[in-house]
């Protein structure tokens, strides 16, 4: 009995200081801070993402070829609601919530399953490289895309 109250007296403090917390925050994903790069084929991928600050991260993507923008989109990872919310607007549609499903210090899923695709957003750091990928399904199949991209120094935007 005394071993069944200690047990249950520890576990309260564990859970009281927040030792063996699985919750992530935003200063888990600092690393994606930054700005990122990378090629699919004849096109630059480029991603940029701020530092954390005020319960938010931003940051924007687009794909360019031929000397055009043939994809962009804003991107916001917030905390929300006890946890972290991924929010991609693509092109400007109405932005769509992931919710971060598991993380660790190299990688973070978000996920949406009734998107209709992709359900499945990844962001892993690889060394000194970011693997980003999408996946779900697409007409009933598995489908993954991935883009891998390097740490590059930002462009300077003020003249």
């Amino acid at each position: 009995m005394k071993t069944t109250i200690l047990s249950v007296v520890l576990l309260i403090g564990i859970a009281v200081s927040g030792i063996g917390q699985t919750k992530s925050t935003l200063d888990n994903l600092s690393w994606l801070s930054g700005c990122w790069e990378g090629r699919d084929g004849d096109s630059l991928l480029e991603e940029h993402w701020s530092k954390p600050e005020g319960q938010a991260m931003l940051g924007f993507g687009r794909t360019i070829k031929n000397n055009k923008t043939v994809f962009y989109e804003f991107l916001q990872i917030r905390e929300e609601m006890g946890g972290l919310v991924y929010l991609p607007q693509v092109k400007g549609a109405p932005p769509v919530p992931f919710r971060m499903t598991a993380y660790d210090n190299d990688k973070f899923v978000f996920e949406n399953p009734s998107h209709d695709f992709p359900q499945r957003i990844i962001y892993q750091r690889q060394n000194l490289m970011l693997l980003a990928a999408i996946e779900g399904l697409q007409k009933g199949k598995p489908v993954r895309e991935e883009y891998l991209m390097k740490r590059v120094r930002c462009n300077d935007l003020a003249n």
